[in-house]
């Protein structure tokens, strides 16, 4: 990455590789600009990701269920 004296990076550590985590992770990629950046790591317990969206979502959430193939 090149960095000039302008642009502010901040470095962000997300714990959980769940959906949420996923999520916020994506929310903070959507604020970057050229002058704004953020260095995120995710943080997971469990030798896989995906949190609940493993064992089960509620039939109500779809976006959730199918946070897999968006990421």
């Amino acid at each position: 990455m090149v960095s000039n004296s302008k642009s502010r990076v901040f470095k962000v550590a997300i714990v959980g590789a769940g959906p949420a985590g996923y999520f916020a992770a994506q929310a903070l990629q959507n604020l970057q600009t050229p002058e704004l950046k953020f260095e995120i790591d995710m943080i997971e317990r469990l030798p896989t990701p995906w949190g609940l969206v493993r064992s089960g979502v509620a039939p109500d959430h779809p976006k959730i269920k199918t946070v897999s193939k968006v990421f």
